[in-house]
């Protein structure tokens, strides 16, 4: 019976996270709102090219209602990226950015 409580107790510290795993765990959980943006400005990229190539099946299948469709998607995944884009430039102007970086050595 000892030994199935130590075996528990053994178990259950392993499973508690040691001061490294919380630490580590903090960085990765801490938010980088520029990465988020760069993160978005990708994706609506990527969706655009999605899209076009979508334009140009159905062009080549001579459905223009649907050429259609996949334009005003692709126009849309541009427009966010150029908010994103925007959105951006304006937080990287107000980082307070050192003219003279640090030196080595």
């Amino acid at each position: 019976m000892a030994t199935s409580q130590t075996s528990k107790a053994t178990a259950e510290e392993a499973a508690q996270p040691t001061a490294a795993t919380r630490e580590v765990t903090s960085v990765i959980a801490e938010r980088d709102e520029n990465y988020d943006l760069i993160s978005v400005v990708y994706h609506a990229l990527k969706g655009a090219e999605s899209a076009a190539r979508y334009i140009r099946d159905a062009e080549a299948s001579g459905d223009e209602q649907l050429a259609q469709f996949f334009e005003e998607v692709r126009g849309s995944h541009i427009e966010l990226a150029q908010q994103a884009k925007q959105f951006l430039a304006e937080r990287l102007d107000s980082t307070d950015i050192d003219e003279d970086p640090p030196t080595v050595g």
